[in-house]
């Protein structure tokens, strides 16, 4: 005769028995986490700051090189970008303002893409990316303002992003080794 204990303690191992093989598949499979952080996101990264003409000063000239990776939460289309000061006023070169003109865009793994009909465009839950060149004038640290617009169901959306290039100047940021941080201070007299 079976006491309703015994029977509980028969279902529980059963229940047990039973879903070991589900406990050792779930852990297998990959889980990917290719979601997008928001309805259009932007990433930047400073790739190199080329220093150009001129010794230091108001003369100085040189380029930024800067990775743009766009991620969009829906189809996005007819990706455009923008280059800004951080007041929102255009970026000038020579007194006129700076245009990016038509990057060339790849998937994430870097595998070119084409623009189609409504322009270039960033997959549901995806992602592209283009390195632009941003001319700089005079030494100094720039910040660079990174706007990114495009079209979701006819409606615009936008993000931005900012980095900085340091050019014929010393970079005034903490030097941090995980220990200690340290930065530069200017005399004062």
């Amino acid at each position: 005769m079976k006491t309703l204990r015994t029977q509980r303690a028969w279902l529980g191992t059963a229940v047990a028995l039973a879903m070991l093989p589900l406990v050792a598949v779930v852990p297998a499979t990959r889980a990917l986490a290719t979601e997008a952080k928001s309805d259009l996101g932007v990433q930047l990264r400073l790739l190199e700051a080329v220093p150009g003409n001129g010794r230091g000063g108001p003369a100085m000239t040189g380029a930024a090189r800067i990775e743009v990776f766009v991620e969009a939460f829906r189809a996005t289309s007819d990706i455009q970008l923008s280059v800004l000061r951080p007041d929102g006023s255009a970026w000038e070169v020579k007194g006129r303002p700076f245009s990016v003109g038509r990057p060339l865009w790849s998937d994430p793994d870097g595998e070119p893409l084409e623009p189609g009909d409504d322009g270039q465009t960033v997959p549901a839950r995806g992602g592209i990316r283009t390195t632009i060149v941003v001319p700089l004038q005079g030494a100094d640290i720039h910040e660079i303002m990174i706007v990114v617009t495009g079209l979701v169901g006819g409606e615009q959306i936008a993000t931005e992003g900012v980095v900085r290039a340091v050019l014929g100047v010393q970079d005034n940021q903490p030097v941090d080794d995980g220990t200690q941080a340290n930065f530069f201070l200017k005399e004062v007299e």
